[in-house]
């Protein structure tokens, strides 16, 4: 059996395998030299770029981490508008090109030059701007963040330039019609994955596996079987959904090494040929949903991969829900025919669960007790969890969001394109700010109609007050230039002060109103909260003749606004 081709090709993605780096843009030649899978993922930056030169030309300046895209970019603006494509970077790492409309200068990588080199690069491209490209010289530059600011701020002869990169940094929304600063770090994480998930499970990439007599055996398969379904799919892209709720950035690269690792749990064909019953069973441990997680993967797979790193605090196995974890033991003699079918849709006899063990040993758990085989339990119910939560379709029967580490994930989401929604949760997260500033266990604002941001600290004292018709729920817009989906929300005070609500600080303010504690995610948000009061101690205007406090209400037990005057 010589195995399937298009498994080596996803081993080019294991950060574990030798031909890893082959994955990098420089060394994409290469790979034209062996079997090659024609792959790519249209983007929105991709045709925004192509316009700008085509339509709009001036200089650009991409930003982001390693693993964005910026090199692939460059590469791919070079072939749009030269008469010949880019075989290799020459070692300066700068290209021109000469269309139409006039000079590219593409620079792929300024944090490799030499600090004078980019000064030089720098000082050129302040010129093209200021005196509007009527030159006609254009600049398209990959810049690491970091490395462009402190040179920018080293030399005083590029302040002009300095002052347009840093209102740019501040907003794209400065961008204009002579620089634009595009940061790829603000590509939401969950654009891709369901492009990727379609595009790897095409059957012309399986049909070498339809004749093999290990498939049967084969995790791999199985893998690209379950990531097929539309349905299993939905999840996966909800799972990185969560990431852009939370601001985390997947790079491209890391996306698509994780989703290699997901089908193929690091195995390649010849480990599955050459298995035997033992091997056949660790095999069966590398299920999709555990791959996800990197459930086994080893301290050296999550210091290579970022994506298992963000996953983790995520994983629906570590939560016990008693519902599921009933299912999961007696959903198929529930007595209830819709669970029992769904049951048995997710408990077959396939390679994930060992084919019948699992079965087997559900029935000697019911029949000998629970402590009777406890490490059964401890070792299978976290990914029995994991399972359900990914395969289980019947959500009206079982909610498996409340697998997730998150109590208002469900009101969070359906806050999006909903003004009524928005609107209404003003109050709660008011409520809950008013609780996060005093650290009390404040009065809680019932009535929508009327509620107040009373602004104070642990001392109880009051700084200012601003009433409901002063404070905005806004959702952040899309973005056209780039792929980015609206994922968080500001609240803005008086039209000046604005706190940004991602899901973490919604989860925290929301979990205050209802009366938890401070505990919950404090080291991420209180910084934040912080920063917002003491902005709106500075636009208060306090009533110097009263003074306004908190006291405890010994009926209600409750801390209330009291005012004290002469």
């Amino acid at each position: 059996m010589i195995g399937n081709p298009f498994v080596t090709y996803l081993d080019k993605f294991n950060v574990l395998s030798p031909n890893h780096s082959k994955i990098y843009d420089e060394y994409n030649r290469e790979m034209e030299t062996e079997e090659s899978f024609d792959f790519t993922i249209a983007t929105k930056i991709e045709e925004h770029l192509k316009n700008i030169f085509s339509n709009n030309p001036h200089s650009v300046i991409l930003t982001g981490n390693a693993g964005d895209g910026k090199t692939r970019l460059c590469r791919l603006i070079h072939d749009q508008f030269s008469d010949k494509s880019l075989v290799n970077w020459p070692e300066n790492g700068v290209v021109t090109v000469q269309y139409e409309k006039g000079t590219i200068k593409i620079v792929k990588d300024l944090s490799e030059l030499k600090e004078e080199i980019i000064y030089g690069i720098l000082l050129e491209l302040q010129r093209c701007v200021c005196n509007r490209h009527k030159d006609k010289v254009f600049f398209l530059i990959a810049a690491n963040e970091g490395k462009l600011s402190k040179v920018l701020m080293r030399y005083n002869e590029l302040s002009v330039l300095r002052q347009y990169i840093m209102a740019r940094f501040d907003s794209y929304e400065n961008n204009d019609d002579h620089l634009s600063v595009i940061n790829l770090l603000d590509v939401t994480s969950s654009v891709y994955v369901e492009r990727v998930l379609n595009e790897w499970n095409k059957e012309e990439y399986w049909k070498a596996c339809e004749q093999c007599e290990k498939k049967p055996q084969c995790i791999i398969y199985l893998n690209h079987r379950r990531t097929s379904q539309p349905s299993i799919q939905r999840k996966i892209v909800s799972q990185y959904r969560l990431l852009d709720y939370l601001e985390t950035h997947i790079t491209l690269r890391e996306m698509l090494i994780h989703m290699s690792y997901l089908i193929t749990g690091g195995y390649v064909c010849k480990d599955i040929l050459e298995a035997d019953h033992t091997h056949i069973r660790e095999q069966s441990k590398k299920a999709y949903y555990q791959n996800f997680y990197g459930v086994g993967v080893g301290e050296e797979g999550f210091s290579e991969m970022k994506a298992l790193r963000a996953f983790r605090s995520l994983d629906p196995g570590l939560y016990s829900y008693s519902p599921i974890d009933d299912f999961i033991m007696n959903g198929d003699i529930n007595g209830d025919e819709e669970i029992e079918r769904l049951y048995n849709e997710v408990f077959d006899d396939d390679l994930d669960i060992e084919f019948d063990y699992f079965k087997k040993k559900v029935r000697f758990y019911r029949e000998y007790g629970q402590n009777i085989d406890q490490p059964f339990l401890e070792h299978w119910m976290p990914k029995l969890r994991r399972k359900v939560y990914f395969e289980l379709e019947g959500q009206n029967y079982l909610n498996t969001l409340k697998l997730l580490p998150f109590e208002y994930l469900e009101q969070y989401i359906g806050l999006f394109d909903n003004d009524s929604a928005q609107s209404n949760v003003r109050k709660d997260l008011v409520n809950g700010l008013n609780r996060a500033f005093s650290r009390r266990l404040t009065h809680k604002f019932k009535s929508k109609g009327s509620f107040y941001l009373k602004v104070s600290n642990e001392t109880l004292m009051i700084y200012g007050s601003f009433d409901r018709r002063k404070i905005e729920l806004l959702q952040e817009k899309g973005r056209d230039d780039l792929d980015h989906l609206s994922s968080k929300f500001f609240l803005v005070v008086d039209g000046e002060v604005r706190l940004k609500i991602n899901l973490s600080v919604f989860e925290y303010l929301m979990r205050l109103s209802s009366g938890g504690t401070h505990n919950i995610l404090s080291q991420e948000v209180e910084i934040l909260l912080n920063t917002f009061r003491n902005e709106l101690i500075r636009i208060s205007e306090p009533d110097m003749d009263v003074l306004e406090i908190y006291r405890l209400d010994k009926d209600s037990g409750v801390y209330v606004e009291h005012v004290l005057d002469e």
